[in-house]
């Protein structure tokens, strides 16, 4: 894309030149006629990738978990919003939530009674439209669980649902299947949650519709909250330290806003460590170089937390230059998803089937992973793989063991997420898979799955 554009920019600058030069139409032309080849060369790319995509081998990622031996252990992870539990070697298994199925349920009669609306000929915009419903199935319906934390003496899964409008603290009982709902509350978006292995309080990182993130603390039935930190920053994935008091480890990164207060960008993720019980709060980890993630002290006192390069963004003269030149080919593009859109609409078919079949669900392309946006379709093509898995994130995401003198160790790399057991077990997952790391950093594959978020064991 970049190389197109560096190529049509020269092009540009070439024809214009000559074309006040000798004033001749034919350089004017073909001045003009540059944005058309680039886009006609830019959807001819997309299209070979697409068919390539559509004929690429996609291993059993499409299939079931496979079975994994976690003999004397509880282990859980978070895939596209689902919750999925193992125990003593039995394949993972959904956990769906009775609340919100239940939310599923009533939105789906809501839409059954106004059906009548949006039946009969053109109903595609004389039904829907105008009546103001659209199409619902329980797939599209935005029930999602964005968190889960377990005690190692208690076999709950606690965990954060979110809807669109509002969201909540659970208790799940995975033998029972029963649910208990500690408090719901509206515009409630919660992430990260971890509990206290004596006291039994939460804390989490709460986010706001501003784009700040707090460290709050709730108590052990959800009747009380209160935030600990404020300010314009994103203080995320925060984690107790073992010992005792209560103590926070987190991650925290400032907010860059523009004179009209929009946020532009944010500062590289430091660590940070809060003491509840001294009020103090110190800065453990900072490098303006590198974001520092999801820290998480072990019980014999290594720091663990995974490492990647920070990048800015950047707004200069050359990408006010970049978006000059490439608002035609942009404007074309717009004008052919519009005309997709229509045809769809009408005649059900797309103008092109270049990206082979439609999946089901959502659209995968892209996701965002710690305030990263991911390529997930360009990391299943040509992610590095571990053991036969495609990794979601680059090699640069690395796993790293911190002693008390300040010595690190760089345990894996490709690392979206991880979580250590009391005992010391580390597993991690580089987004399509979840590995078992030893001692000696020996790797052993525990299941695959599609877009693993997050990864905890009891």
């Amino acid at each position: 894309m970049h190389l197109l554009a560096i190529l049509e920019i020269m092009a540009q600058v070439f024809f214009i030149h000559h074309a006040i030069q000798r004033n001749k139409s034919r350089y004017w032309i073909a001045f003009l006629l540059i944005p058309w080849i680039g886009f006609l060369v830019y959807f001819f790319t997309e299209w070979i990738s697409g068919q390539g995509q559509a004929n690429a081998p996609m291993g059993n990622l499409d299939a079931s978990p496979a079975p994994v031996s976690v003999k004397g252990r509880q282990m859980a992870y978070i895939s596209q919003g689902k919750l999925f539990q193992l125990t003593d070697g039995a394949p993972a298994e959904p956990f769906q939530s009775p609340f919100g199925q239940k939310l599923i349920d009533q939105t789906l009669r809501i839409h059954q009674k106004n059906e009548w609306k949006t039946q009969g000929a053109g109903s595609h915009f004389g039904g829907a439209a105008l009546w103001g419903v659209e199409a619902v199935n329980a797939d599209a319906i935005k029930v999602n669980i964005t968190s889960v934390a377990q005690c190692p003496d208690d076999e709950r899964l606690f965990y954060f649902l979110e809807t669109d409008s509002a969201g909540g603290l659970f208790a799940g009982h995975p033998g029972t299947k029963a649910e208990t709902r500690l408090f719901h509350k509206e515009k409630f978006k919660g992430r990260d949650l971890d509990i206290h292995p004596e006291t039994k309080e939460f804390v989490c990182s709460r986010q706001f519709a501003n784009g700040t993130a707090s460290i709050t603390l709730i108590s052990p039935d959800g009747t009380d909250m209160k935030i600990l930190t404020e300010g314009d920053a994103m203080d995320d994935c925060p984690s107790w330290i073992p010992g005792k008091g209560r103590r926070i480890l987190f991650q925290s990164s400032g907010i860059a806003r523009n004179t009209d207060g929009y946020a532009i960008g944010r500062g590289a993720a430091a660590i940070q460590a809060l003491d509840l019980d001294q009020q103090r709060m110190t800065t453990v980890l900072e490098n303006p170089q590198y974001d520092f993630l999801q820290p998480h002290i072990s019980v014999d006192g290594y720091l663990y937390y995974i490492r990647r390069p920070y990048e800015m963004n950047t707004y200069g003269p050359m990408t006010a230059v970049l978006d000059f030149i490439l608002f035609p080919f942009r404007l074309l593009r717009a004008v052919f998803h519009y005309l997709n859109f229509f045809s769809l609409v009408y005649s059900r078919k797309p103008l092109t089937t270049a990206s082979g079949p439609k999946m089901a669900g959502d659209d995968l392309k892209t996701i965002m992973l710690k305030g990263k946006v991911i390529d997930a379709e360009k990391a299943l093509r040509k992610g590095a793989r571990i053991m036969g898995v495609p990794s979601l994130v680059p090699a640069s995401w690395v796993l790293i063991r911190r002693d008390e003198n300040d010595n690190e160790t760089i345990l894996a790399a490709h690392v979206a997420s991880f979580d250590i057991s009391r005992n010391g077990t580390l597993i991690y997952s580089n987004g399509y898979g979840i590995f078992e790391l030893d001692p000696q950093k020996r790797q052993a594959l525990l299941l695959k799955d599609k877009l693993i978020e997050d990864v905890i064991i009891a």
